[in-house]
């Protein structure tokens, strides 16, 4: 087999490859994988988006990786996706899941959830706590089963005077 003719075969076989994860460099958004013996030089890690919108999601050190090579040519390689390796974090394919095990997710910008919002947990607001709509069918808030909106003071005469601001001591 003449040299050209092995140099076309690398090549190809290089075009895509599974490997795993061997380190990163969150700095330059890129990683070395290690695919079969040979472990690549740093390559550019894929986003979602990396324009005006970005979605920042570095993979972990032994994560397994689709690797894409133009031309076979590991100089230009790109990850280009994950692969479950019997780590998926849920049996269930209709429901999603963001599986952070005990990290965070930071959202910078506004987020609009159009329906209903469990959270299992504890929630800490830093800042102002709105609740707009119908209050007399839907927009309320309750603790303990108090409600904002429909919750009365007993022991508290009727008149024309308001009572006062709640005693925070």
């Amino acid at each position: 087999m003449s040299f050209e003719t092995s140099e076309a075969d690398r090549r190809i076989a290089n075009i895509i490859s599974v490997g795993r994860v061997v380190a990163i460099d969150p700095g330059s958004s890129s990683a070395k994988v290690q695919i079969g013996d040979l472990t690549t030089p740093l390559i550019q890690v894929n986003a979602l988006r990396a324009g005006v919108i970005q979605f920042w999601w570095m993979p972990s050190v032994g994560e397994q990786v689709l690797v894409a090579a133009p031309s076979g040519d590991m100089a230009q390689a790109v990850i280009v996706a994950s692969i479950f390796a019997s780590n998926a974090p849920s049996t269930d394919p209709n429901v999603p899941m963001i599986n952070l095990n005990g990290g965070k997710m930071i959202i910078d910008g506004n987020l609009e959830i159009t329906e209903d919002l469990k959270v299992s947990g504890n929630v800490l607001v830093e800042g102002t706590t709105t609740s707009t709509g119908n209050f007399e069918t839907s927009a309320d808030v309750t603790a303990s089963g108090v409600s904002l909106v429909h919750h009365t003071h007993p022991g508290i005469l009727q008149g024309g005077s308001s009572t006062g601001e709640p005693n925070h001591e």
